[in-house]
């Protein structure tokens, strides 16, 4: 502004023709710092209007060449994205028959190894898959308020798919895995809601194994929620969903259902022992059915009942290696646990829910040989306390027990490029004694972005 000074003198003196006395040098400073405080005044005007003014560019869309407007972020919000491409090549061997589910053939899903039938033996079976659906793409935002920070994130994957097949283009739809908003109010307290892992499963003790899911004992599990974060402790309402097995005409059936009053609630709290990271949680549960086969309008049968479930899990870092643990107890477990390898409980000859005691647990070692080689070594099992026929009549045809064996090998060749292998081997026990297994070989290439 002061080198301004100067030439806006000369510029009102020209224009005042040339007047040179007192006088009019007098009015000329009086007229410069008028225009300096008008100067100042619109420069402050466009300082605290900034983050309200709007810019629109234009762009034009590659594909229908249509031109869209785009709106730059608000003054403040960063964005991120991320995620990875993985190539999975899975080979498999079931001793007892063909699965009649083929999501088994994508990743490990306890519940779907096949057993012997019951009239005896049955052929071994074979299969190749290679797919790209565990491949994830991750969006974020960040926004610092004089509230708080407040973020975002939505996350991608193509698991699961209804639509696509392996005829020709092995288009697979995209499917949610998160969706929520994460308010951080104070410094360690936050409050987020949406969809993300529930808080029931630590997730920082999953084995790094290249199977989508890995340990048959694990909890494993997304869901919509509202939790809130103080410190190490954690508080949350998610959301409910009944399974039970019923007897059908002498054939065990599986009801959903979803007449639940009341969210699952959960507690837990995450600690530091030296170089073991730990968490223990609590929850508990409604279950819930409302038969209407005679017409939604009316109820033919109905119940409700309670469960909890209860897990504790870490990590303990032993110099570059780690070991990895897992254990899960409780009555009503059900679709928390190895991707609901149990229902959540029966319905009993009286119509009554009755809740089944089960538990899980894994353990597993990560070892460094070098630094661009590792493995990991990871065994589990997990059990159910069924009920007798007598208490419900297709008792028999419930699942017992599971068990799993991983290990594998992988080469980190570059920077975020994982190239592995890994044998798996998955186990399933009926409660009348029938059995089956797989034995798998996994190949995966896997670049993080």
């Amino acid at each position: 502004m002061m080198k301004m000074r100067p030439i806006a003198v000369a510029l009102l003196v020209l224009g005042a023709g040339g007047f040179s006395n007192l006088s009019a040098a007098s009015e000329v400073d009086e007229r410069i710092e008028a225009l300096e405080r008008q100067l100042a005044e619109l420069k402050a005007q466009i300082s605290s209007n900034k983050e309200t003014i709007t810019v629109h560019t234009e762009v034009i869309d590659a594909n229908t060449n249509e031109i869209e407007a785009v709106r730059p972020a608000r003054k403040g919000t960063k964005f991120n994205y991320g995620g990875f491409i993985q190539l999975d090549a899975i080979g498999t061997d079931y001793a007892e028959g063909k699965p009649g589910n083929n999501l088994i053939e994508d990743f490990l899903v306890p519940s779907l190894i096949p057993v012997e039938p019951a009239s005896g033996g049955a052929d071994s079976y074979g299969s190749l898959n290679l797919h790209a659906k565990s491949s994830r793409f991750f969006f974020t935002t960040k926004t610092d308020t004089d509230a708080g920070a407040i973020s975002t994130r939505i996350e991608l994957d193509f698991m699961l798919s209804p639509g696509g097949d392996e005829r020709i283009s092995n288009s697979w739809n995209s499917r949610l895995r998160h969706a929520f908003v994460k308010w951080d109010y104070d410094k360690n307290s936050s409050l987020m809601a949406g969809q993300s892992w529930s808080t029931f499963f630590n997730v920082g003790a999953l084995p790094d194994v290249l199977d989508f899911v890995g340990p048959v004992g694990t909890i494993f599990i997304r869901q919509p929620q509202v939790r809130w974060t103080s410190g190490g402790l954690q508080l949350a309402v998610e959301n409910p969903a009944t399974r039970l097995n019923e007897s059908v005409e002498g054939s065990n059936s599986t009801r959903l259902d979803d007449s639940e009053t009341i969210p699952d609630l959960i507690a837990r709290y995450n600690g530091n022992t030296g170089d073991l990271s730990w968490s223990i949680a609590g929850m508990a549960r409604q279950l819930s059915y409302d038969d209407r086969s005679g017409g939604n309008s009316y109820e033919v049968d109905s119940d409700t009942q309670y469960g909890y479930g209860l897990s504790l899990a870490g990590k303990w870092k032993l110099g570059q290696d780690d070991l990895r643990f897992m254990l899960n107890y409780g009555s009503a477990l059900g679709r928390y646990l190895g991707l609901n390898s149990y229902n959540d409980g029966y319905i009993d000859v009286s119509g009554d829910i009755d809740t089944i005691d089960q538990w899980g647990a894994f353990a597993a070692y990560q070892h460094y040989w070098t630094p661009q080689w590792r493995s990991t070594f990871s065994v589990s099992a997990s059990g159910a306390d069924n009920p007798s026929v007598s208490e419900f009549a297709s008792a028999e045809s419930l699942a017992k027990s599971y068990q799993s064996v991983h290990a594998n090998l992988n080469w980190l060749p570059a920077p975020r490029l994982q190239l592995g292998t890994e044998l798996i081997y998955g186990y399933k026990e009926m409660e009348d004694g029938r059995e089956g297994s797989l034995s798998r070989l996994q190949f995966a290439v896997k670049y993080a972005l």
